[in-house]
């Protein structure tokens, strides 16, 4: 993949915001051809600083349709491309030609920022470096007021936002052709009033002991089934505004027991759930085996100890704004703090929130926290944010620098003492790789990590492979799909042979089997490096 970076660049000559011009790039590439709203659109030629050239059609910044490419061993293809990947005349991605474009700078080698207007307080159009755009309104350099998302998988959100997020009224469309149109609040749909009116509490029946109507205070859904002491009991249906529908059992007012969840947009997860969490396609075992009987071993031995860093990012100037990802990071954080998670001291671990976590002080802090470890511990790097290819992104990132990349992870890591060493990334790579037909999605992906996945000995990597249309939040869960299964995995319900430590292993099967059934086979976390399955991740505590 290859693309023409004009993060902070200069209109040479013509007309480079609807017709032809020069442009030149900060990293000494020149493009010549059309543009269209201020984006590289139509056909164009552009010299890379590595000797390298393509030539051909453009489409939104990226090489898409016919075109040639000459690398710098002389070689050259002429044939089709897609988002700046090369690709068969199936749509298929030739890995090979894909694999000479793959440097850890690809990915953000891409027209980024403010490329029309007033991208600060007015009219403009941003350009960001995951190939998603929005053309509309600002205020205080983010998304406020009416405006259009494209995001880079083709789906088209136009509506409302306040501060970056979605609010108001909108109509989102999918690139499948079927639309989601009605309310949303802070980044989330919250649906329609279609079905519903304006009365709220019990509309009709018997709500107390029977069976009736209830709705939602906040008016968000409505429940009609059976209730005890007031509360939902038994078998129900609970509909809510944003599409979303349960069908099954109910306990004291939340999902619990078999029942089958339906999203909006066709899928379904069927199932056992507690407390209103999903518990798996199984029904699920009663430990056979008492605390007391059982006896806890440590995490490694001499009293082992757990070292994290634990990172969050949603607010972020050059990239989407997130929803989720700070909150989880501070779910993470409260896990190692308590008696379950370890209790972990002050010293032991550092979270960093938003403007806190740059990439100086990121890099500190894993500095600082891992190399105390020990020689039989147990260091954790939690990041929860975007990323692109061989880096994370830290809220400095200004569409070119400040990316982290994991060549520096991976050495502070190889630096620290510790046995063991795990970095768990829930980070989006809403990249066009991801959109690519291939059969080798997982490869492609782990190509993303490939220096951490060298690391050594006992390092290892589990990623989400989350992306903006597989990163799914439902009404039960409100957070992301792979931190809620990390979290419960990590709390006990990931040790499967029941001996009180769950093993890297256990961890990670538990976390992909439960992510792939709730999200419909639409998220699959993936492990990489090089690492003792039986590396023991956590304990279960009494």
């Amino acid at each position: 993949m290859f693309f023409c970076h004009i993060g902070v660049s200069q209109c040479l000559s013509g007309d480079c915001v609807n017709g032809e011009g020069v442009y030149q790039l900060p990293s000494g590439a020149k493009y010549y051809g059309s543009f269209e709203e201020g984006e590289i659109h139509g056909y164009g030629i552009c010299n890379f600083p590595d000797n390298t050239t393509y030539k051909g059609e453009w489409k939104h910044r990226f090489p898409d349709g016919i075109g040639t490419r000459t690398y710098s061993d002389g070689t050259s293809r002429y044939g089709y491309w897609k988002k700046g990947n090369p690709i068969d005349k199936n749509g298929n991605l030739l890995s090979d030609y894909a694999n000479k474009d793959r440097t850890k700078d690809a990915d953000t080698n891409i027209q980024s920022g403010c490329i029309y207007g007033d991208c600060d307080n007015g009219f403009g159009i941003f350009a960001y470096p995951n190939g998603s755009r929005y053309k509309g309104n600002f205020f205080q350099s983010q998304q406020n007021g009416q405006g259009t998302f494209y995001d880079w998988n083709g789906d088209v959100f136009v509506g409302n936002y306040v501060r970056g997020l979605k609010e108001g009224d909108g109509i989102y469309y999918y690139v499948e052709g079927n639309s989601l149109q009605g309310e949303w609040l802070a980044g989330e749909f919250i649906g329609n009033d279609q079905g519903f009116t304006d009365q709220v509490g019990c509309v009709s029946g018997n709500c107390l002991d029977g069976k009736g109507v209830y709705v939602f205070p906040d008016r968000k859904g409505k429940y009609v089934g059976y209730f005890v002491n007031g509360l939902p009991q038994g078998d129900g249906v609970v509909v809510y505004r944003n599409g979303d529908r349960y069908e099954g059992q109910l306990m004291e007012g939340n999902l619990t027991g078999k029942g089958t969840y339906y999203y909006y947009d066709g899928k379904q997860t069927d199932g056992y759930w507690k407390n209103g969490s999903f518990q798996g396609q199984q029904k699920p075992s009663e430990r056979t085996l008492l605390n007391a009987q059982i006896t806890r071993p440590t995490l490694g031995t001499n009293h082992s100890k757990v070292w994290a860093v634990i990172v969050g990012i949603a607010q972020y100037n050059h990239m989407p704004v997130l929803r989720y990802t700070d909150d989880d990071a501070y779910r993470m954080y409260a896990f190692f703090k308590s008696p379950e998670g370890g209790a972990l001291e002050d010293e032991n671990i550092r979270i960093l929130i938003d403007e806190e976590a740059t990439k100086a002080k990121i890099k500190k802090a894993m500095e600082d926290v891992f190399s105390q470890a020990g020689p039989n511990d147990l260091v954790i790097l939690y990041f929860s944010g975007h990323g692109l290819r061989g880096s994370f992104l830290p809220i400095d990132y200004d569409g070119y620098n400040n990316k982290l990349y994991h060549e520096e992870i991976n050495t502070i890591l190889k630096l620290s003492p510790a046995k063991f060493k795990l970095c768990i990334a829930d980070a989006c790579h809403s990249g066009s790789l991801l959109a690519m037909r291939s059969g080798s999605v997982e490869n492609i992906l782990a190509d993303y990590y490939q220096s951490l996945a060298n690391a050594a000995p006992s390092t290892a990597l589990i990623m989400s492979s989350k992306s903006e249309e597989t990163s799914l939040e439902s009404n039960s869960l409100r957070q992301g799909v792979f931190s809620h299964f990390l979290i419960r995995g990590l709390k006990g319900e990931g040790d499967a042979n029941q001996d009180g430590v769950i093993a890297l292993q256990e961890l990670f099967d538990f976390i992909r089997a439960n992510v792939r059934t709730y999200t419909g086979l639409r998220q699959s976390p993936l492990i990489t490096g090089s690492y003792d399955m039986n590396m023991p991740v956590a304990v279960v505590r009494d």
